[in-house]
């Protein structure tokens, strides 16, 4: 669950100084309010006790979803004009935590490092428009009786394709994937990233599918 920390803010209204709690944990895969709270651009508002005057103050926190193999260190957009210093800062935080995360959290791929909750937001908002697309995938699949295997979650958003593989059953390698994605295209030509999966199957040498999730 999310955890919390609390910082000394300064109201940029009337200058007051005042103790406020921050979110400096999120479990995107259980934390659903405040993971909606960042996709609806509410995260960190804090209210003056003194003015009542709304403003947000940014801190730094951890995002982790292991559901999507996703852990992101998300720092205000001031850093930015450090930015390689606060890098290299959070790159050793995470060297101690590395391992816990990868067998407790589930959490496996390379750690992120955004700064400001723009490029936080923007990666949830792709990454819900693709889980959607992939449920209607999933559906039509499973009326065609086609088995489905997960696709690594990097891998999905570096190719912009579902967050699952369809394959007819019994069959695996990559001519056999070919074969169901086009045959699901066919059915429904308003899946975008069902065409890219067709590309970035067409793309490949071999019959190999490396971008499935082990």
């Amino acid at each position: 669950m999310a955890t919390k920390g609390a910082f000394r803010v300064e109201c940029p209204h009337c200058g007051d100084s005042f103790d406020a709690d921050f979110w400096t944990v999120v479990r995107g895969d259980r934390d659903l309010e405040v993971k909606e709270l960042i996709l609806s651009g509410e995260f960190d508002i804090l209210m003056c006790p003194k003015c009542s005057e709304m403003f947000q103050h940014e801190e730094p926190f951890l995002y982790i979803d292991p559901t999507r193999d996703l852990l992101a260190f998300v720092m205000p957009e001031a850093y930015q004009e450090k930015k390689d210093e606060w890098i290299a800062r959070m790159k050793k935080d995470y060297e101690p935590m590395r391992a816990a995360l990868a067998s407790g959290q589930g959490v496996s791929g390379e750690p992120l490092f955004l700064f400001g909750l723009a490029p936080l937001t923007a990666m949830l908002e792709t990454d819900r428009d693709r889980e959607e697309e992939t449920e209607v995938m999933e559906f039509m699949a499973r009326e065609d009786g086609l088995q489905l295997l997960p696709v690594q979650p990097a891998a999905a958003r570096r190719l912009d394709i579902p967050f699952s593989l369809p394959l007819p059953a019994g069959l695996k390698g990559r001519a056999a994937a070919l074969k169901a994605a086009q045959a699901l295209r066919d059915r429904n030509d308003a899946l975008p990233r069902v065409k890219n999966l067709i590309d970035a199957l067409a793309a490949l040498k071999g019959d190999d599918l490396p971008f499935l999730k082990v």
